[in-house]
């Protein structure tokens, strides 16, 4: 029996009540050149148990449940399935999302036709009952990996890795920051700048579900995170040759890196007790030269408030809980 084309990569979490909606939209596929390879990062609830059943309830797509002794993160995690994985391609899929039932069909289409190494595609962010939050668009062209990975330092393109699908021997070779959030950043970068060829299309093919109890929503000091990940970008990416690299790595580093934490923390944080250490550890690292450039890229606003942020965090936080400044 040949290797499937794709192998679907799905890291396990406190998602029992989510997991069998996410199967359902992966055995729901148009296609059936791909595998699934479940992994159960040491979940306290009956994730794997319920993954296990559906799985093997099946006879659709061949199907591995790796359990992991410890809790190891998702980026871990994700490394340890596609060490197991055997398809040409990779396809990391969140366990409380779910995909449309073209997803592998057309993702497999584009990358055979154009030999592509990622082929990236639109997605929806919904909530969990479904309402539409925004969507994140794609274009529809073929670029070069260097010039992917630019517009992800330009934020005209998303580094998700959940709407990539990937090759298998790229995403396998590249470094998984473990312990961190926000690896997805650093993870695309990296597939991306080791990518010849980088397929876009529009099509709609994934659904991002916002949930009050998910990491994206809830407040985590763990935030700062994002300074390590943007020191990893700005390490793994100074061999590549990036055009007006300074430039594009400041828009990465300070105008999504600072902010992201700042706006997070304050809109999210419960009081300013808790955001202070955080906002304060930001307003250091913040220089004037930083908020100039800011101003000087257009952001006049964005250097405004994140002048107020030097001049003292409580008067940001105050600002940006009042007038939920973004």
């Amino acid at each position: 029996m040949p290797a499937p084309k794709v192998s679907v990569l799905l890291p396990m979490y406190n998602v029992e009540p989510y997991v069998e909606a996410c199967l359902m939209s992966l055995l729901a596929q148009t296609s059936s050149d791909f595998e699934i390879i479940a992994v159960d990062d040491c979940s306290p609830d009956r994730s794997g148990e319920i993954a296990e059943r559906i799985l093997n309830a099946q006879n659709k797509v061949p199907w591995k449940l790796v359990v992991n002794e410890r809790n190891q993160g998702l980026a871990e995690t994700r490394r340890i399935a596609a060490m197991q994985a055997v398809g040409d391609y990779v396809l990391c899929v969140d366990s409380d999302d779910y995909v449309e039932p073209n997803l592998i069909e057309r993702v497999i289409e584009e990358a055979v036709k154009h030999d592509a190494d990622v082929v990236m595609f639109a997605a929806t962010n919904v909530n969990a009952d479904g309402s539409v939050n925004y969507q994140i668009d794609s274009e529809d062209k073929v670029i070069s990996g260097v010039e992917a990975v630019e517009g992800i330092m330009d934020l005209k393109l998303q580094a998700y890795c959940w709407n990539k699908l990937v090759r298998r021997s790229i995403f396998a070779d590249v470094h998984h920051p473990s312990g961190l959030i926000y690896e997805d950043i650093c993870v695309s970068v990296q597939t991306l700048g080791k990518s010849r060829t980088v397929r876009l299309i529009p099509d709609r093919l994934y659904f991002y579900v916002l949930r009050d109890s998910g990491i994206s929503t809830r407040f985590n000091p763990k935030i700062l995170d994002l300074f390590a990940i943007m020191d990893l970008v700005e390490k793994t990416t100074a061999s590549l040759p990036i055009k007006n690299r300074e430039r594009r790595l400041f828009r990465l580093k300070y105008i999504y890196g600072f902010r992201t934490i700042a706006f997070q923390v304050a809109m999210r944080a419960p009081t300013y007790r808790l955001a202070s250490p955080i906002l304060e550890t930001v307003a250091e690292r913040l220089h004037p030269q930083h908020l100039y450039r800011m101003y000087a890229d257009s952001r006049p606003k964005l250097s405004f408030v994140m002048c107020l942020l030097k001049i003292h965090p409580r008067i940001f936080y105050s600002f940006v809980r009042r007038f939920s400044v973004r």
